[in-house]
């Protein structure tokens, strides 16, 4: 039990929480204290000043009255400032009321005793009540400190009963005993308080450190949440985020804002597999911190396409993208294999007029021009894309306000059989004059009218139209529509076009959807379901532009395909030795697959002839006709059939 005692008082101020807690709670008690220990001890020094000496009523407690005024202004001060003692601090000061507490109740303690042998019986009762109610006043000011509430009441209640009981009055016998009661449940009532407040501070403790724990759990979630999970680069959405600060400055600093795109990274996947992609992008992004410099940070906005800031001068900025773009061509090493991609990457060095979002199209149409225009390697934006932009805009702002169904037409254009020279099938092609534009190319609306979704629309307005002519053409000839990405992957298209057919009362069987590479390897299995859905219906589908997408044989053979139409491209360069064996590979390869093979772009003789040698079974172009109207679409069948027979 002593050593028990011993390590309990030893341990005071030891939990710094609980020692912090203990301290801010005194400095409100504390002083109620000190003040209920002067006012009553005035008091009862007051009452015996006539019956007891002078040494008792005024010298001995003048030094205690001294010692108290003291402590209260102290404590007073201390409340005042209301400031959260640091550990240590609160450590010392509860200590320091400990170890004062013993002496300090002895002194008043005596100094009442011997003060109750003076006067009379009232006199008498008043100290012996004086002592009894300041010592319990005492206890509950410093139920936060149990050490020195205990010490308090061992210094002052033995010798307070021990005092009444030798009395020969039966009353203070009788208030003796009622005081060690009430100090004993007191004590008991304060223990149990403590026991409380230890229990709440524990528990504050806790809530502090699960809210420090969700403050660094959010923080850690935001910081994965603007990581690249693959890479360890920022996301798309930390970009976003350093582009909007850096465009909303007004410190006049200036930047480039880059926008980077892989070349060959999609055949690596197809022939490797997505592992060794995955270990290619982690190596490329390694590459590419290491050779960024301090003033830019890089990026990946999602599957290989890259983003970067460069704070500082235009000219460093430039050279930093061209240096970028340049490394990663070299040759990477991933596991066994040796492999290489290109990069093409487009720069927007920032103005001040200009917002993040600006920032960013222009960078983005950099990258477009690098990649379909220069055929890689590094673009800046200059002033004459700003004008295609805007020309852009403008046919876009025309599509959107366009009625569609007045403005666009339909013209035809005859797939022919190679051998017999038979028109097996015309192919309806947009066209479209807007009142504020003028006529406009299709390959110009077309690719924006896809990035403006009204793609869908004019989808549906081609089928409308083109099936409404068909019904003056014959009906064995086959009618081929064009399918874009962005209509392969919508369902709601998919159903339109199906109850555009049925509706039009033209046999499903005559229908050919063309679709090309980019749009069907943007995602091979969605594909491959709405490719097998339109087959199901009776539709052929037909694999436009072969030659220049990613496609790899292994895809080729898994769609649900009819026929591959040769992109005109080879066509230009057929009677030499390269170009030949191209179109001769994929027109073996369409034959060993059993699917039909169509020659886009055929306008001489001589190369209608070497199709013929190879065994291409269709072709198409202006040898045999241009895109005519639908009006001229009968007359042409006629005429051509009326040449055929006569020749």
């Amino acid at each position: 039990m002593v050593r028990r005692l011993y390590r309990w008082y030893a341990g005071i101020g030891d939990d710094p929480r609980l020692a912090i807690a203990q301290a801010t709670n005194l400095y409100r008690q504390v002083p109620l204290l000190y003040g209920l220990l002067l006012i009553n001890s005035l008091a009862v020094a007051a009452t015996h000043r006539h019956s007891a000496p002078a040494v008792l009523t005024v010298t001995v407690p003048a030094i205690l009255f001294l010692i108290t005024l003291t402590r209260l202004l102290r404590w007073i001060g201390a409340a005042r400032r209301r400031a959260t003692p640091s550990p240590a601090l609160a450590r010392r000061q509860l200590r320091t009321i400990t170890a004062a507490a013993g002496p300090i109740a002895t002194a008043y303690m005596m100094w009442s005793l011997m003060l109750m042998r003076y006067g009379g019986p009232a006199q008498q009762t008043h100290a012996a009540v004086y002592l009894s109610t300041t010592v319990m006043g005492c206890l509950f000011c410093l139920m936060s400190l149990p050490q020195a509430a205990l010490l308090v009441a061992i210094m002052v209640v033995p010798p307070f009963v021990a005092a009444c009981l030798t009395n020969d009055e039966m009353m203070f016998a009788v208030i003796a005993i009622n005081v060690a009661l009430v100090v004993t449940v007191l004590l008991r009532v304060l223990f149990n308080s403590f026991d409380y407040f230890r229990g709440q501070v524990a528990a504050r403790a806790a809530l502090e450190h699960q809210h420090a724990e969700l403050v660094r759990l959010n923080a850690e979630n935001g910081r994965l949440a603007r990581t690249d999970s693959l890479t360890g680069l920022p996301n798309r959405r930390q970009f976003h985020h350093d582009l909007d600060l850096l465009a909303a400055s007004d410190d006049g600093a200036t930047f480039a804002v880059g926008l980077l795109d892989l070349d060959r990274f999609k055949p690596v996947n197809d022939t490797y597999g997505h592992h060794v992609g995955d270990l290619l992008l982690v190596e490329l992004a390694r590459r590419m911190r290491a050779i960024a410099g301090l003033s830019t940070t890089i990026y990946r906005l999602g599957g290989d396409e890259f983003g970067l800031l460069t704070v500082g001068a235009r000219d460093e900025a430039v050279t930093a993208a061209q240096w970028l773009c340049q490394s990663i061509a070299a040759p990477f090493s991933v596991g066994e294999l040796r492999v290489a991609v290109g990069g093409s990457l487009g720069l927007m060095l920032s103005d001040d007029s200009e917002s993040a979002n600006e920032l960013f199209d222009c960078a983005d149409y950099a990258l477009y021009y690098a990649k379909r225009i220069n055929g890689g390697g590094t673009c800046v934006f200059t002033p004459d894309m700003a004008r295609a932009i805007r020309t852009d805009r403008a046919i876009e702002a025309a599509l959107q306000a366009s009625a569609l169904e007045d403005e666009l037409r339909v013209v035809a254009q005859p797939i022919v059989a190679a051998a017999t020279g038979t028109i097996t099938a015309v192919e309806w092609l947009a066209r479209w004059h807007g009142p504020l534009v003028g006529e406009v190319p299709p390959a110009e609306f077309i690719a924006i009218a896809e990035r403006s979704l009204l793609i869908h629309d004019i989808t549906l307005a081609v089928f409308r139209k083109g099936l409404a002519a068909a019904r003056a053409l014959p009906a064995e000839l086959a009618l081929s529509f064009n399918l874009s990405a962005r209509d392969l992957h919508s369902p709601a298209t998919m159903v339109s076009i199906e109850r555009e057919i049925a509706a039009s009362g033209i046999a499903p069987e005559r229908i050919w959807i063309e679709v090309t590479e980019t749009a069907v390897m943007r995602d091979p299995p969605a594909a491959a379901r709405a490719l097998a859905q339109l087959r199901a219906r009776g539709i052929k589908v037909a694999l436009d532009d072969f030659g220049t997408g990613y496609s790899s044989l292994s895809n080729l053979h898994q769609l649900p395909l009819d026929k591959v139409k040769i992109d005109r491209s080879f066509l230009a360069d057929v009677e030499a030795a390269r170009g030949w064996a191209v179109v001769a590979a994929v027109v073996a390869m369409c034959r060993s697959l059993a699917l039909d093979c169509v020659a886009e772009g055929v306008e001489t003789e001589a190369q209608r002839e070497a199709l013929l040698r190879i065994g291409c079974d269709f072709a198409q172009g202006y040898l045999f006709s241009p895109p005519v109207e639908p009006e001229a679409a009968a007359v042409l069948l006629h005429e051509w059939d009326r040449r055929r027979e006569a020749a």
